[in-house]
C-alpha cells in the first residue's frame, strides 16, 4: 500500500516561514506581506489562523518554550537520591534542547520574553506557574535534609538555569567553538554549589593539546628501511593522578 505523506498544514507553514524571516530579518523588519509570500498563503488564510504579526510571534515563542518545558517533566517526575544528578538531569535537558533547536532557541532568546498583556501573555505566566509548582515540590526533599537553602523560584531559577543562558547566548551566536554540552559538569557543579552555599570543587583543566610533526619509517624484518613518510599530530599529556 502507498501512502502519500502529509504536507505541513497552512498554519505549520506559516510559523515555519516566519520563524525564518524573524531569523533572517528580525521581527520588526519582517513584513506579513513576507511572510504570507514565503508560506506560499494568502493574507486571508494567514488572517485566518493569526490576527497579526506579534500572534503568529507569540505563536512561535509559547509553542517553543511549552516544547522545551515538556522535557522537564521527567526529570522533575524523578526523585534521585544525588541532588547532583537531579540538578545536572534539569541542565542536561536546558542544553540538549538548546542544541537540537538551533533556530528556535535563538528566536525564543532575540524575543525575550512576552508582555503580560500580549495575547500569548496570560498563557505563558500559566505555564510558568505550573512549572515553579512543581519545582518547589522537587525540591522539598532536599530543603528538608538541608541540601539546598530556602530562596525565591526567582533566585532559583535564576542559580540553576541562568548561567547555561549566559553560555548558551554566546554558543549560538557562533562566538564560542566548543560544544555546549561541553560546559555540563561545570555548570551542575557551579548550581550546586550556590544552591547548597558551599564552595564547588575545583576541577583540574585538561592538559593542552600541542601540535608536532612525526616522521614515521618502516623497516623490513632484516632492518631495513624501506619507506619513509611525515605526519602532523597533536599530542596532549597525561593528566597527573
Amino acid at each position: 500500500m502507498n501512502t502519500l505523506a502529509l504536507s505541513p498544514s497552512p498554519r505549520a507553514r506559516i510559523l515555519e516561514s516566519a520563524l525564518a524571516c524573524f531569523l533572517e530579518s528580525s521581527y520588526e523588519q519582517t513584513t506579513v506581506a513576507r511572510i504570507c509570500e514565503r508560506a506560499g498563503v494568502s493574507n486571508g488564510t494567514l488572517f485566518h489562523y493569526f490576527p497579526t504579526k506579534e500572534a503568529i510571534a507569540d505563536a512561535l515563542y509559547l509553542e517553543a518554550i511549552a516544547d522545551f518545558q515538556d522535557g522537564l517533566w521527567l526529570p522533575l517526575g524523578e526523585r534521585p537520591r544525588s541532588f547532583r544528578k537531579a540538578v545536572r538531569g534539569v541542565i542536561a535537558h536546558q542544553i540538549e534542547w538548546i542544541e537540537a533547536n538551533v533556530d528556535r532557541a535563538r528566536f525564543v532568546y532575540r524575543r525575550g520574553t512576552l508582555d503580560g498583556d500580549s495575547p500569548g501573555g496570560a498563557e505563558l505566566t500559566e505555564m510558568n506557574r505550573k512549572l515553579a509548582t512543581a519545582y518547589q515540590k522537587w525540591l522539598q526533599p532536599f530543603i528538608e535534609r538541608g541540601r539546598v537553602r530556602p530562596m525565591s523560584m526567582l533566585v532559583l531559577n535564576a542559580i540553576v538555569t541562568g548561567p547555561t543562558h549566559a553560555i548558551a547566548r554566546r554558543w549560538l551566536a557562533h562566538q564560542l567553538d566548543t560544544p555546549l554540552h561541553a560546559y555540563l559538569d561545570d555548570l551542575a557543579d557551579a548550581a550546586v554549589a550556590a544552591l547548597a552555599g558551599t564552595p564547588a570543587k575545583a576541577r583540574r583543566p585538561a592538559p593542552a593539546a600541542r601540535e608536532g610533526r612525526l616522521r614515521l619509517e618502516l623497516v623490513s624484518e632484516e632492518g631495513n628501511i624501506i619507506g619513509h613518510g611525515e605526519a602532523t599530530a597533536q599530542i596532549r599529556a597525561a593528566a597527573p593522578q
